[in-house]
């Protein structure tokens, strides 16, 4: 039962990455671009979309730490991950049905979708708690490996599809939107082994906290709550450029297939990339490893500024995939090692509604500063004050954890 539950656990990062690479990173900005908001100009697309990813983020800020605290209290983890996960999963189907030009209503499909997404891996991050602690880093970064590799696979098999029958008369074939059908049977398919093999403790948390409660206990632990700010900071520049970057190269002039193939190589770069941040975790240590990838985001964004070529889009793109799944890993099971066991999802709620916090200032932050500068080139420039910034928090975090303890 153990290796199922492994097994399952890990799987459905591969079940619900294909919404991640599919809609949230690919198809969706093209398909806004191109379909939905077809009427309106690049800079006034690129702000509407990220209102769309801010709204996602405002929302999962107010009801994470709400919900986590609900899953811990009565041990439903599975139930609330399955619930936020079935809201995703329709909401991305009901996109397929949107017709051309309705950039409101898709806006509105695309956070409630966004928000699904989000709140369902609060519990499924929060299950990482259940395995054994001195296998955080190796369970969590499989867990990201795997899932951009299934995210990957399942990215291939939706252009396929479309290379060979794009040019159908069927306005779903040709439109694309027919990938959020495709991603809806994905995920829905590959989330069943984690619903039929994982088992929630069935004995009800007695303890009886309130979140300001739960909020002034983070605080008061300067370990958790030194690295919270730092993760705080540093991943909204990651979730913005998941979210922004084929959108910022649709401004720039690259054509939607040479974003999806870059958007592929990134995909099937973070499968080992993942496993060699973890070596070097395992060489060095998390800490060393996570300041790395910082370190290379920030000079991810230098080239992105003075991008003029499909050939450094795809160097970009590969240094993304050799980073960002083992940022995600090492920052998720670095904070599952922080926090006491019986409070998980209630701290990993919190855990994401700070990050997504963050993620609510990013899109908007890109959105804003390409609106009125007419510079989308500036624009994603802006990310890289969030690395900076992480980087001295984060470096400030560690320091006052070693003076903590020795």
């Amino acid at each position: 039962m153990e290796n199922k539950k492994y097994y399952s656990w890990v799987l459905y990062d591969w079940a619900n990455s294909a919404y991640a690479t599919i809609v949230l990173a690919g198809f969706f900005p093209i398909i806004y671009a191109e379909y939905f908001a077809a009427t309106i100009d690049s800079s006034e697309r690129t702000l509407y979309l990220g209102i769309s990813n801010s709204i996602a983020s405002l929302l999962l800020i107010l009801l994470a730490p709400l919900f986590g605290l609900l899953a811990d209290r009565f041990n439903k983890k599975k139930l609330f991950l399955s619930i936020f996960a079935l809201i995703s999963i329709v909401s991305t189907l009901l996109l397929s049905v949107v017709s051309t030009n309705s950039y409101i209503i898709a806006s509105i499909l695309f956070s409630v979708s966004l928000l699904g997404f989000m709140m369902s891996n609060v519990f499924y991050d929060s299950m990482l708690i259940d395995f054994e602690s001195n296998q955080f880093n190796k369970i969590s970064s499989f867990g990201y490996a795997f899932g951009y590799l299934g995210g990957g696979i399942a990215f291939v098999l939706a252009l396929f599809f479309l290379y060979y029958a794009g040019q159908s008369n069927i306005e779903l074939i040709a439109s694309k939107k027919i990938v959020f059908i495709f991603t809806s049977i994905w995920w829905s398919l590959f989330m069943l082994p984690l619903f039929f093999f994982w088992k929630d403790d069935d004995k009800r948390n007695k303890l009886n906290v309130s979140i300001l409660e739960s909020f002034k206990e983070l605080f008061s632990n300067k370990k958790v709550f030194y690295f919270l700010i730092a993760y705080w900071v540093y991943i909204d520049g990651v979730d913005t450029i998941i979210r922004m970057a084929v959108n910022y190269g649709l401004t720039i002039g690259f054509s939607s297939n040479d974003l999806l193939l870059a958007l592929l190589v990134t995909q099937f770069v973070s499968f080992p990339g993942t496993l060699i941040i973890l070596k070097i975790s395992d060489l060095f240590s998390i800490e060393k490893a996570i300041v790395l990838c910082l370190l290379i985001y920030l000079g991810i964004t230098y080239f992105a500024y003075n991008l003029y070529s499909v050939q450094q889009f795809y160097l970009i793109a590969t240094l993304i995939g050799l980073v960002q799944g083992g940022i995600q890993a090492l920052s998720r099971s670095y904070f599952a090692a922080l926090i006491p066991q019986n409070r998980s999802s209630e701290f990993f709620g919190i855990y994401n509604m700070l990050g997504k916090f963050a993620a609510l200032l990013g899109p908007i932050v890109v959105g804003m500063v390409t609106f009125y500068s007419s510079d989308s080139r500036v624009g994603i420039a802006s990310i890289s004050i969030f690395f900076i910034i992480g980087l001295i928090l984060f470096h400030y975090s560690t320091a006052r954890a070693k003076q903590r303890y020795f």
